[in-house]
């Protein structure tokens, strides 16, 4: 079987190998009555009974009682069980690398390795999730990883030097995580069905969860397919119909992230210094807009942590006994041999059914057709270039400065790498950049 790699996030605890992420789960949990569920089963239902959903157990790892009869005593126990779904949905039961936030504690660590000895796989190594996520494409030697967790923001800075990239600061932002964004929303659009309705969603636990639940898929990836938000909450044998500025969302998120801003900003004061998001956080509406004020930023694929881990798990799994790898080489101290044991690099671009070779590409805005090594867009504004497909070593990197485009639907900005399929398309442009491999039939 192949090697599993377990990124432990509770906004998307996933697991990846070598084809990609192969399952995934938010961290939540209802015990409700004698059946236990996780993930998006558990998320769906945990405003409906609050008094039997659990969330936190990921965030606040430790063996604390939680007073609650049965089998599951405590948030370990919670932990240990939602690996074993994800090890039957994932098929992981030979050997799998942790990659761990780095907020948790040596005894927090040792407590996860005794959890995971009971499921039916063995753990081989550790990586600090952040530098999983940049050691794949750092070119700063400073960068600062910036990651959302449900009850937190997790900073991260990571220092290069002497081929190494090396973990050197973590700073937690609690009441920050994805749980208090949605929050901020629920009061807004709770604001809004009072004014515009006369209905309160928050007093009856099935309209509150429909609430929730639409606001979740909104920050999810929704906010950036449509304008303004139109809810619609069933109470009884009424509808009630209420309209929410997108610009009113935005000011409610934006608040949080000036907090978020204000950790950030004193991270990144090396000169040079630059940030990636985590893709979790780069998926929220306008938060790539917002935290570029700190400096220039790039967005992690989700792929990254996954693909990192396989790359060095030489490295990982070396030594005696299992602990935490804060220190790794940079890519491109990496031997080309390492670099292509996880898939290859795409040689050419699919644009208007034509294939053009990657190497020096440029796109460029309201040419005179397109002909040529050049890619053509007619993109509204007034910008003549766009940006640049480049070739370095063997990488391929897309780099269109301050422009925001979308990669694999995500908005990013600045220098990005490229791998085989990816999917690139610019605002209000129909076309779309696939990223392709052609064989020379050899």
């Amino acid at each position: 079987m192949s090697l599993k790699v377990v990124e432990l996030n509770d906004v998307s605890l996933q697991v990846g190998d070598g084809g990609g992420i192969v399952a995934a789960s938010p961290g939540f949990a209802l015990l409700e009555g004698k059946e236990l569920q996780f993930g998006e089963a558990a998320e769906q239902q945990h405003r409906i009974y609050p008094a039997s959903s659990y969330d936190k157990f990921w965030h606040e790892l430790n063996m604390d009682p939680l007073h609650i009869r049965g089998r599951i005593r405590h948030h370990a126990d919670l932990a240990y069980s939602q690996l074993l779904v994800l090890a039957k949905e994932a098929d992981i039961d030979d050997e799998a690398l942790f990659a761990v936030p780095g907020h948790y504690s040596s005894q927090q660590l040792g407590l996860l390795l005794g959890v995971a000895s009971q499921c039916p796989f063995r753990v081989t190594g550790m990586v600090d999730s952040a530098l999983a996520a940049a050691a794949g494409a750092c070119g700063e030697e400073c960068i600062v990883h910036a990651g959302l967790h449900l009850h937190q923001a997790l900073l991260t800075r990571l220092t290069r030097k002497d081929g190494e990239l090396t973990v050197d600061n973590v700073v937690q932002v609690p009441q920050l995580g994805r749980q208090q964004l949605l929050d901020a929303l629920m009061r807004i659009a709770n604001d809004a069905f009072i004014r515009q309705c006369r209905f309160n969603p928050q007093h009856e636990a099935g309209s509150e969860q429909e609430l929730y639940s639409t606001l979740a898929a909104w920050i999810g990836g929704n906010a950036n397919e449509q304008g303004n938000l139109v809810m619609e909450l069933k109470a009884g044998a009424l509808t009630h119909t209420a309209k929410l500025p997108r610009d009113q969302l935005l000011a409610g998120l934006n608040k949080c992230y000036e907090r978020l801003l204000r950790s950030l900003r004193p991270l990144t004061e090396t000169p040079g210094a630059g940030i990636l998001l985590d893709h979790r956080l780069a998926r929220l509406p306008g938060a790539v807009a917002a935290l570029g004020g700190a400096g220039p930023l790039r967005v992690a694929r989700s792929e990254a942590v996954t693909e990192t881990c396989l790359r060095f798990q030489e490295l990982v799994t070396g030594g005696e006994g299992v602990r935490r790898i804060c220190a790794l080489p940079v890519a491109d101290t990496v031997p080309d041999r390492a670099r292509t044991q996880v898939g290859s690099a795409p040689t050419h671009v699919l644009f208007r059914n034509r294939a053009l070779p990657v190497n020096d590409l440029p796109v460029v805005n309201n040419a005179n057709g397109s002909g040529g090594n050049v890619l053509a867009l007619n993109v509204p504004g007034p910008a003549a270039t766009l940006g640049r497909i480049l070739l370095r070593q063997s990488e391929v990197l897309l780099d269109c400065g301050e422009i925001e485009f979308r990669l694999n639907g995500m908005p990013v900005k600045g220098k990005q790498p490229l791998k085989l399929g990816d999917r690139i398309r610019f605002p209000e442009v129909a076309d779309e950049l696939l990223m392709i491999e052609v064989s020379d039939g050899r």
